[in-house]
């Protein structure tokens, strides 16, 4: 089987690791050559590869799942191809505007499976959240955090170092956000609803966690019309980061240029340079009844823990997109079969299946 993947910058790099250890033939589409052979390093074998969209060649390919880890701001035009030529596609996100717009276009024309949001937050965090719905009968509350975090608590004033984007980061601090509180629909500030959380494991301290936007994607909305009354995505960082970034932020309304120089100067105060990513999923209802569910994902030697987090879990959907799963996917209504939708949602995931990809993944 074949997976075409859009962008080899660090997170395309491990999606095409990803994919080529499930056993995936790889073309790859990027511009910088020094990317293609990194990735040919990482999985040393030589790549067929364009250095630009090249729909000939894209359709010519006959890939059974296109992948974009481009920006948000490039991954359209790759989505218009496939839903136009009846490719399976999925990416990464980056921004609601942009997928929307794509998942307009694909219910309209779309003959294949189109998935947008499929990395860390939004992606498996909100897969986790659906696997916890369907076991907790009668959902009352549904809550998502995550966190792209130093593996040791740092020294630096900012309690922090970055593990990816500064803009991306600064972009879900300063906009608002949407949660669900006693069954309404509310839009928050970024870095509102601030709790501390102890997740009692052995030699950590205090984290902290507030509300961020983008995180939820659509599923706070999805919790809202099934019933759920409460339903939060908040993002975890060590204890002390929250009072001085907004500080910076709110107090000081710091422009984000400064605001990056003092991140990035923050880090120069770390000499342990390894991340973590924090995964915490809880569903719960009125007769006390919950599912949990807790992920630590360490760095290693050939991939940051926000990498393997992000590019090992939209690798899992995909190949399942790739082997047909969600294809011709239709429902029986008063005898007459309708078919459905081709834009997925996080609900269609099969929880287990994705499960096993992911941890076979992980554990490489």
């Amino acid at each position: 089987m074949k997976a075409a993947i859009f962008g080899i910058g660090r997170m395309g790099q491990a999606i095409g690791y990803a994919m080529d250890k499930l056993g995936y033939e790889l073309v790859v589409f990027e511009p910088v050559r020094e990317c293609i052979g990194a990735l040919e390093e990482l999985v040393d074998k030589n790549i067929k590869h364009y250095d630009k969209l090249d729909v000939k060649a894209l359709i010519g390919a006959e890939p059974d799942i296109v992948i974009s880890s481009l920006p948000y701001h490039q991954t359209k035009d790759v989505a218009d191809v496939c839903i136009k030529s009846g490719l399976r596609y999925c990416d990464l996100g980056g921004r609601v505007d942009v997928s929307t717009e794509i998942n307009d276009h694909a219910r309209e024309v779309a003959t294949a499976p189109v998935f947008t949001d499929l990395g860390l937050a939004p992606g498996w965090v909100n897969i986790l959240a659906e696997q916890g719905y369907k076991r907790v009968h009668d959902a009352s509350d549904v809550k998502m955090m995550v966190g792209g975090i130093p593996f040791k608590r740092p020294v630096g004033p900012l309690r922090y170092f970055m593990t990816w984007s500064l803009d991306g980061l600064l972009n879900e601090y300063r906009d608002d956000c949407e949660v669900l509180i006693d069954g309404e629909i509310q839009v928050v500030p970024g870095l509102s609803h601030l709790e501390n959380i102890d997740p009692e494991w052995e030699g950590c301290v205090m984290f902290e966690a507030f509300c961020t936007s983008g995180g939820a994607a659509h599923t706070t909305r999805r919790m809202q019309q099934r019933g759920v009354r409460n339903c939060v995505y908040k993002t975890l960082r060590w204890s002390g980061h929250h009072q001085l970034i907004d500080f910076f932020m709110n107090k000081c309304k710091f422009d984000d240029d400064t605001l990056k120089s003092l991140l990035e100067t923050s880090a120069e105060y770390e000499t342990c340079k390894d991340d973590v990513v924090v995964v915490m999923v809880e569903v719960k209802n009125d007769s006390g009844l919950t599912w949990k569910r807790e992920y630590v994902i360490k760095n290693d030697e050939t991939f940051t823990a926000m990498q393997k987090s992000t590019a090992f879990s939209i690798s899992s959907v995909a190949s399942l997109m790739a082997k047909g799963v969600f294809d011709n996917r239709a429902v029986e209504r008063r005898g007459y079969i309708d078919n459905l939708p081709q834009v997925l949602e996080y609900s269609d995931v099969p929880g287990d299946e994705f499960t096993k990809i992911l941890d076979s993944l992980l554990n490489k």
